[in-house]
């Protein structure tokens, strides 16, 4: 007689400490695994019960997708023996994963059970990025879902129309769309559709990566003057000032990186931390500009050495959503804040956060370091996204780099 059971698989850890979740299927001693396409957490999940626990942030959709699965083994079972055959686990495993491939999945519904997958992981950023990838399909189909089998390659120069005749930049539809080519492809993989199913097959992305994002990188007398502001701490713009600063002593780190750090990731004047994007590790020897930072923060906001260094996080955000909503408001008022930085030293910028980190690209492509070096120090995947943050220089600065050369 055929077993099931959901299996919380220990053995192979993803990422944030989650664990994949499977349907065992045991006959004759021998088993078989059938995904279930969620995660959980160990401490999340009830042992006794084979359930996540009720707190999990996913409990209602983790619990639906069991039983669901366990519905669709008992049936696979009985038909099977219906059928007076003898039958293997692995047998039985192809025909439930026959069953997952034919079910009739809408996309919304898949974009929705993907966003689940991502958040259930921590990964909240990319989650929010899917979701609006699929609100903006919505207001394309004025909120009618559809098939796979609807994604055609007319459907998507319409789609790409629609959005770019209404006023929106190339840059952010590109995002939507990219997005939407990688949850297909995920489909494909899950088998949901078919792997020859390829609706972007003609579609030209080369466009899109040709269009240059607008300078962010400052000029040298430029950020000259912002090394040189002294603002007291009383000052609304003093702590944009000081995150501003961090990022470029600190190699360009992100706000999201500065908004996770804790005084236990420092360690004898260098500053050790993993990337929240990537997962690349860093060991940086600080500068002094970024010590004198880190000892006011000591001096007037340290709580506990395992606290955030930063007044950005605290011990009441505790979910993904939390941490996630609060970095989002503080990097709008500190992108606000700078704007008036610019203003107050008489920059001509769109000063952001991200400025911080493409000048310290530029300048250290200014003073002749490697691209493969500078890819290396900002943590990208690879060198042609480093490439993309040097495209942006302005013509007097090639000519600079030029003469200096000759």
């Amino acid at each position: 007689m055929a077993t099931k059971k959901v299996y919380i698989d220990m053995r192979r850890p993803l990422q944030l400490g989650q664990y994949p979740l499977y349907l065992r299927v045991t006959k004759d001693r021998k088993s078989r695994y059938v995904s279930l396409g969620f995660s959980c957490k160990k401490e999340l999940w009830d042992e006794a019960n084979n359930l996540p626990k009720k707190r999990h942030p996913l409990y209602k959709e983790i619990t639906i997708a069991i039983e669901k699965a366990k519905l669709e083994a008992n049936r696979e079972i009985l038909n099977l023996h219906n059928g007076d055959q003898d039958f293997s686990t692995e047998e039985l495993k192809n025909n439930l994963l026959a069953d997952k491939r034919k079910s009739k999945l809408t996309v919304f519904e898949y974009f929705d059970s993907y966003v689940g997958q991502l958040k259930a992981n921590d990964k909240i950023g990319s989650a929010n990025i899917y979701h609006s990838t699929k609100k903006s399909i919505m207001d394309f189909r004025n909120g009618r879902d559809m098939e796979f089998s609807d994604v055609t390659h007319s459907f998507l120069k319409k789609f790409e129309e629609y959005h770019l005749k209404r006023g929106m930049k190339p840059n952010a539809f590109f995002v939507y769309f990219r997005h939407f080519k990688t949850l297909v492809n995920h489909a494909k993989k899950e088998g949901f559709v078919k792997k020859e199913y390829d609706p972007f097959k003609d579609i030209d992305f080369k466009k899109y990566r040709r269009i240059k994002t607008k300078k962010r990188a400052l000029k040298i007398e430029e950020m000259d003057k912002i090394k040189a502001l002294v603002l007291p701490p009383s000052s609304k713009l003093f702590h944009a000032h000081n995150y501003f600063l961090f990022s470029y002593y600190c190699w360009g780190i992100n706000f999201i990186d500065i908004a996770h750090l804790r005084w236990t990731d420092l360690q004898n004047e260098r500053l050790h931390y993993i990337r929240k994007k990537t997962n690349d590790e860093f060991d940086i020897n600080l500068n002094p500009v970024a010590i004198q930072i880190l000892d006011y923060y000591r001096q007037h906001h340290f709580i506990r050495e395992d606290a955030y260094i930063f007044p950005i996080l605290s011990d009441f955000h505790k979910t993904p959503v939390q941490i996630d909503n609060r970095i989002d408001k503080v990097l709008k008022q500190v992108n606000h804040d700078l704007k008036e930085i610019a203003k107050l030293v008489s920059i001509d910028e769109n000063l952001t956060t991200y400025s911080a980190r493409h000048t310290f690209a530029t300048t250290l492509y200014r003073k002749e370091v490697p691209t493969a070096r500078i890819k290396e120090l900002m943590g990208h995947e690879t060198e042609r996204v480093t490439e993309i943050y040097l495209q942006s220089f302005d013509t007097e600065t090639l000519s600079n780099i030029a003469n200096s050369m000759l």
